[in-house]
């Protein structure tokens, strides 16, 4: 039985790295939204680092110590190899991540974790890469659509 033949997408292959990398949550149904909040922000291409709770797993006290040190890991090797110059920090409402560890306390708690894990993994880029520009972002669905919050960093 022959293989069928490959896909060949009609999306043009671009050989430099994107300078923006976004981590957030690996919840699909933001996906395209991330993507077009960074065209906005005048990334026409971006570097994804996505795993459940996106953000959450920078902040190694929060999060289980194995996952913070993959995502930190994952990070530092496209900050410093793709020259990243922007970093997106993307938290969403109804995170099925902060619902499985933070239920139990109710969503006014968890979403006040998620504005900490924003900022301290912010923090911890920012300690590691002063020079990058990073920016924190809420996303709630609104209707058919996805509004950002930019969320003010912290001193």
């Amino acid at each position: 039985m022959a293989d069928p033949a490959p896909f060949v997408s009609r999306v043009p292959f671009e050989s430099v790295h994107p300078k923006a990398l976004a981590v957030y949550c690996s919840d699909g149904r933001f996906t395209e939204a991330v993507e077009d909040l960074a065209h906005h922000l005048g990334h026409p291409r971006i570097d994804t680092l996505t795993l459940p709770g996106g953000p959450a797993l920078l902040n190694r006290w929060a999060s289980d110590y194995l996952e913070s040190e993959g995502i930190t890991r994952a990070a530092k090797f496209l900050i410093e190899g793709h020259h990243i110059e922007d970093v997106l920090l993307l938290a969403h409402a109804g995170c099925g991540y902060y619902q499985a560890r933070h239920s139990a306390l109710g969503p006014d708690i968890a979403l006040e974790q998620q504005l900490k894990d924003l900022h301290f993994g912010a923090k911890e880029i920012q300690t590691a890469y002063p020079h990058l520009r990073i920016h924190l972002f809420f996303a709630r669905p609104k209707g058919k659509t996805v509004e950002f919050e930019s969320i003010p960093r912290q001193g």
